[in-house]
């Protein structure tokens, strides 16, 4: 059992944990004639055995977050277009610069609003793009601490709850994602997360294998020790959303002085304080990367249509 352990990922002992915990919750659903709540429970019980044996990923069945917990903070829910006091371009310098990121260019041209007001961010192969032909996307970031604008204050937060409603962009080579960051994060000399930390929200597996065990799934990672040789994370597992390429979810993270717990729908997933949870305050960043497997896509132009992002306060 020890060996088995030591060769499986933080994220399948995990899960291998879990079995007997679900397995009693089936039981005492049993005696409460709740066979809906039986059905899910079971669902989550094999899942779970897959997710330890095989990495796969799971229906999210904790329990839902208590909202009365909170108090909204701040929030955009994009009805005005890009607002530049509080969003500028992730590694991308001003409205017109143009800056290449893995697989693709990263220009603000890749990004619009529809008219219920939500955010795109486009994935698309140009023959007339800003750098030629090529594929381009784009991110954004809410950094105080730089301003490409003239008139950007950005925003970032100390704990609480951040969440993002979105529809995902279908398709391999292309990796949606909603992440808090510090920069504290590019510390060569840190203390693991405590001064700097990445945590990804949710982001996707870029390549779809044979069996398509990824499709319609997210995942949660967080990051420490700057991206150096230090560098060291811990991937949370993969989680299954309702229809992600066609229909509105939600993902979240609760961040307190104990750890992270993370939700899709309000319905915890995971839950770490891995790295020593971080004590300054960290910025939003949306982005949608693209990587070699672009090349299998066949969906493009794709989009990650963005309903709101929220940022609530403990009470």
């Amino acid at each position: 059992m020890q060996f088995m352990l030591s060769v499986l990922a933080k994220r399948q002992t995990t899960a291998l944990a879990e079995l007997g915990p679900v397995l009693g919750k089936v039981f005492k659903a049993i005696a409460s004639f709740d066979f809906k709540r039986v059905a899910a429970l079971f669902t989550a019980f094999w899942q779970l055995f897959g997710a330890a044996l095989f990495d796969t990923p799971v229906t999210p069945y904790k329990d839902s977050i208590d909202m009365s917990r909170f108090e909204l903070v701040w929030s955009d829910e994009f009805d005005h277009g890009f607002d530049t006091s509080v969003w500028q371009g992730h590694y991308v310098y001003g409205a017109d610069d143009t800056q290449l990121r893995d697989t693709a260019y990263w220009n603000r041209e890749q990004v619009s609003f529809t008219e219920d007001g939500c955010l795109k961010l486009t994935v698309e192969y140009k023959e007339n793009g800003p750098a030629g032909p090529a594929y381009y996307s784009y991110g954004m970031e809410t950094n105080p601490n730089k301003n490409y604008s003239g008139d950007h204050t950005g925003y970032e937060q100390l704990y609480g709850y951040f969440e993002i409603r979105c529809i995902l962009p279908k398709g391999e080579g292309i990796n949606p994602a909603f992440w808090l960051l510090t920069d504290g994060m590019w510390d060569d000399d840190t203390d693991g997360g405590v001064s700097g930390a990445e945590v990804d929200v949710f982001e996707t597996n870029t390549r779809y294998d044979n069996n398509n065990k990824e499709f319609g799934s997210v995942y949660h990672t967080i990051h420490v020790d700057a991206y150096g040789d230090a560098h060291k994370s811990e991937n949370q597992g993969s989680f299954y959303a309702n229809d992600p390429y066609n229909t509105f979810n939600t993902y979240g993270v609760e961040w307190n002085k104990e750890g992270y717990i993370f939700y899709i729908n309000g319905v915890e997933t995971a839950r770490t304080d891995f790295g020593g949870v971080c004590e300054a305050p960290l910025y939003l960043i949306i982005s949608v990367g693209v990587d070699e497997n672009i090349a299998n896509n066949t969906y493009l132009p794709a989009s990650m249509t963005v309903d709101y992002v929220r940022c609530y306060q403990y009470k």
